[in-house]
């Protein structure tokens, strides 16, 4: 019999690269256009809502 295991998901406010703190940005308060960004390792993401 097999078991599951319930796995965390990941934290959307730390960086999947390297786990340190995302900041966000507003960069269009009309459209919720948001600019996630990590500062040591530079990842940069945008979200907008659909």
């Amino acid at each position: 019999m097999l078991t599951r295991m319930k796995v965390p998901g990941a934290d959307p406010r730390r960086c999947p690269t390297c786990g340190d703190p995302l900041t966000f940005e507003i960069l269009d308060d009309e459209r919720f256009l948001v600019a996630w960004s990590c500062v040591n390792c530079g990842l940069i993401r945008t979200t907008e809502p659909v």
